[in-house]
């Protein structure tokens, strides 16, 4: 029997040990493994950053070598860390400024209106008004008109960005400004395009990213600026426990974002693992998305950023009545929508990547665009004997047909859903374009854990502005009661109050299957031997505090690559 010396409380851990590459035992820690085997434990020895053993006290100490470390965790509970398989950190770094930026009134078109007008005179000498959010509902499917703004804005160039972020009101100035005319073709049938009138004259309303290309000076900020900026925001996330992130996209600024995130790994100072990929949005990218994975993992490649993905907008949202649907819009009949692909497309693709191990993500937000994916994959399997040669991942998932929710797992398709969604408070508008029935079964999270399928969780932020939601646990939370924390525990739940998650699932899905999503599930996403010694320490055992506290759950220790690092005092 081996003895083991040097026991570290955990009060003074940081004090006299911060930094541990020999044998450490970790132990009287309430270890939630995610080892469905053996899903709790009460010590985990590490070795050299990789776990030797799991198990009880007693155990893990006769497992132990002589001069071995102690670390007590006091009964605290610990977790696999955890990723955030959707994400924007590139774009948090130049877009929106921080959590209490202004936005425009949300109650009535009139007053919004009332609201410009004031703008408009208190601020005469601003050349370029660009604002946000104004209320897809206000306007229906007929969308904004450049009119308006014209009376509201006349001898400048004013541009409003839309509650669901995907669409932007433009007034006659501003349509000059971009060189947008009756003859500027749009970016995707149904998709990204100039809304035009009967006479086909641009009415200002722009859904989508036809203007994407347009905008590089107007968005993009000194580099050194948007550099800290991403440094803030993935270290947010790291001090929340996040590990690893999947990078959903850029648009056009690849090579402005990831050599800010090379140069932060130089210097040591990036916080995590990330992942970028290759974002496509506009048709005329597919020809070229194998030979932009590969320049950019041999331009930017490191040992913690990696490109291993191409991301496809696949279709738009429902607020504005651009995803890809099965039946036309409730309120716009002679409108299905749009996908960016036809199923032999995606099929011709997918063979394109396998031969480069490169995988696939989709934004898909309609029922026909999952359709089309599911279908494609399907084609791709029967094509090779039964197998999918990459990992193919769908998010957002907002309307899925009901028989096709057992495909994902027939097909090993990974699903990815954005809890901090879920409360119902971040997008509105799409009640109207769905009807009752299909916004009744928005985002199906526990059918689809229940039909076997591999649920991932993600943040998807897009601005400085939102960025505070990226919290994990303030994710978990919304997961568990689809309520938005905001508004307390009697806010209407989201529909349907079935597809409440379980604390468990939600845990599931930020760590194993996140890890499995990115197929990095051999090397982290539980607590076993053989895998990297990742995992964080809470304040609190998730399993045991109220359910409107989880979004209040404070990482106060973390081991990556078996070093133990302190957590900043929250």
């Amino acid at each position: 029997m081996k003895t083991v010396t040097r026991i570290i409380s955990f009060a003074t851990l940081f004090v006299s040990l911060p930094a541990m590459a020999e044998e450490t035992l970790y132990t009287d820690g309430r270890f939630y493994t995610m080892n469905i085997d053996a899903p709790w434990a009460e010590a985990v020895l590490v070795d050299n950053g990789r776990i030797t053993f799991v198990g009880s006290n007693a155990d893990a100490g006769r497992q132990a070598d002589a001069d071995a470390k102690i670390v007590s965790l006091d009964g605290r509970f610990a977790m696999p860390s955890l990723i955030d398989a959707h994400t924007h950190p590139g774009l948090v770094s130049f877009l929106g400024e921080g959590k209490d930026d202004a936005r425009l009134p949300q109650s009535s078109k009139e007053e919004m209106f009332a609201w410009l007008e004031q703008y408009a005179k208190d601020h005469p000498d601003i050349p370029f008004v660009t604002l946000g959010e104004w209320n897809v509902d206000f306007f229906g499917s007929k969308g904004p008109n450049k009119s308006d703004l014209d009376r509201i804005f006349p001898n400048r160039p004013a541009m409003l960005s839309d509650s669901s972020g995907h669409s932007l009101w433009l007034n006659s100035k501003a349509l000059e400004l971009f060189n947008v005319t009756r003859d500027t073709p749009d970016l995707s049938k149904n998709i990204s395009y100039f809304v035009r009138d009967k006479d086909g004259e641009p009415t200002g309303w722009v859904k989508e990213f036809p203007l994407m290309g347009a905008f590089r000076d107007a968005l993009l900020r000194e580099p050194g600026v948007m550099k800290e900026r991403l440094h803030d925001f993935l270290t947010f996330l790291s001090n929340h426990g996040v590990s690893h992130v999947f990078d959903a996209g850029n648009f056009y600024f690849h090579d402005d974002i990831y050599p800010l995130v090379a140069e932060l790994e130089k210097n040591g100072r990036l916080p995590l693992r990330y992942e970028g990929s290759y974002h496509i949005f506009s048709p005329d990218q597919l020809e070229h998305a194998v030979d932009e994975v590969l320049r950019l993992r041999k331009t930017y490649g490191g040992k913690s950023l990696t490109f291993n993905s191409v991301k496809i907008h696949f279709d738009g949202v429902s607020e504005i009545n651009t995803a890809g649907m099965l039946e036309p819009f409730a309120d716009e009949p002679d409108n299905n929508g749009g996908v960016l692909f036809s199923t032999g497309q995606l099929v011709d693709l997918i063979d394109r990547l396998a031969k480069h191990h490169i995988n696939l993500h989709l934004h898909s937000v309609g029922d026909r665009a999952t359709r089309v994916i599911l279908d494609a994959a399907a084609r791709v399997k029967e094509q090779n004997g039964g197998k999918l040669a990459i990992l193919i991942t769908i998010a957002h998932l907002e309307t899925v047909a009901p028989e096709d929710i057992m495909r994902f797992r027939e097909l090993g398709i990974h699903a990815n859903f954005t809890p901090h969604w879920l409360g119902g408070a971040v997008f509105s508008g799409a009640d109207k374009a769905l009807g009752e029935e299909r916004r009744y079964r928005s985002q199906m999270v526990h059918t689809f854990f229940n039909e076997g399928a591999n649920v991932t969780f993600s943040s998807d932020v897009v601005t400085a502005t939102e960025a505070w939601r990226a919290n994990p646990f303030f994710g978990m939370q919304i997961g568990v009661t689809r309520q938005e924390p905001s508004l307390g525990k009697t806010a209407k739940i989201f529909p349907p109050a079935s597809e409440r998650a379980t604390v468990g699932e939600m845990l599931e899905g930020y760590t194993l299957n996140a890890a499995r999503q990115l197929g990095i599930d051999q090397e982290v996403g539980s607590i076993e031997p053989g895998k990297l010694a990742d995992f964080i320490v809470l304040d609190h055992n998730p399993f045991a505090v109220d359910v409107y506290e989880l979004k209040d759950l404070k990482v106060v220790y973390k081991v990556i690559d078996g070093e133990n690092i302190a957590m900043p005092v929250h």
